[in-house]
C-alpha cells in the first residue's frame, strides 16, 4: 500500500509533505517513513494511506450544494 508522508521539525510548525512510502500495513509505515526521511530530526511525522486522501480540486469533484437563504 501507498502511504504519503507529512512531518515538522518544530512544535508548533505545519506539517510539510515530504515524500511517500510503500509499506505492507500501517505497523510497518512507521518504520519505511522513519528509516527513509531520517535526513531531519523530526518532531512528529504521520503517514496516511493514498487511497483514504480526499480529492478537492478534480474535474470529476462531486458539485458543492446550493445555498438558499431562509
Amino acid at each position: 500500500m501507498k502511504y504519503e508522508v507529512f512531518a515538522r521539525i518544530r512544535a508548533g510548525e505545519d506539517l510539510i509533505h515530504v515524500g511517500n512510502v510503500d509499506a505492507p500495513d500501517d505497523r510497518l509505515v512507521k518504520t519505511y517513513a522513519r528509516t527513509t526521511f531520517d535526513e531531519e530530526d523530526w518532531d512528529r511525522m504521520v503517514a496516511v494511506p493514498r487511497d483514504e486522501l480526499i480529492e478537492v480540486t478534480s474535474a470529476q469533484m462531486a458539485e458543492s450544494p446550493a445555498v438558499t437563504d431562509q
